[in-house]
């Protein structure tokens, strides 16, 4: 249990490098539509490229923060049937729903990366103001997916062993 409680540690520390990738964009975004504004109306010049920009950086922004939020404990969750069960069939109801999680959401990483692997061998573009290659946002995609189906995984298998996931900030410490 001691090397899985270090092995949560050491992945979640991973995955706040990726949420500060995905924060540091998101002002990076905010930063170029103020501009973006201020130069349209101020000056009639607005940024090249906006648009095509944040459209490309709102995947990266939401999918290299997922697992981070479900290492935190931060998604929703519905107790309204497990809060009546016993503790052992609690546990086991939350155990089934982490590896379901972690069963789709390799499933849907897995699309990704074929989408991805597409996208690189067409040499697929954004077409608009600026031209740049949309592949390594398909891969951003996939990433975060296999980061979420991974995290999901660690979940279940620390509940199984009788390990907390009620209080994220434990595994933070």
């Amino acid at each position: 249990m001691q090397s899985l409680e270090s092995l949560r540690r050491g992945y979640g520390a991973l995955l706040t490098l990726c949420g500060l990738i995905a924060g540091a964009l998101t002002f990076a975004v905010m930063c170029l539509v103020v501009a973006n504004a201020l130069l349209r109306y101020g000056f009639n010049t607005p940024v090249a490229g906006t648009l095509e920009l944040t459209e490309s950086a709102l995947p990266l922004m939401i999918f290299l923060s997922l697992a981070l939020t479900q290492f935190r404990g931060g998604h929703i969750k519905v107790v309204l049937a497990t809060q009546h069960m016993p503790p052992a069939l609690a546990r086991a109801a939350e155990v089934l729903a982490m590896t379901l999680g972690a069963a789709l959401f390799a499933w849907a990483a897995y699309a990704g990366w074929l989408m991805a692997m597409k996208s690189l061998a067409m040499g697929e573009l954004e077409r608009g103001s600026i031209r740049f290659p949309l592949w390594p946002v398909k891969f951003a995609v996939f990433l975060g997916l296999a980061l979420l189906a991974f995290q999901f995984l660690l979940d279940a298998v620390y509940c199984a062993l009788g390990g907390a996931l009620s209080d994220p900030e434990e595994v933070l410490e």
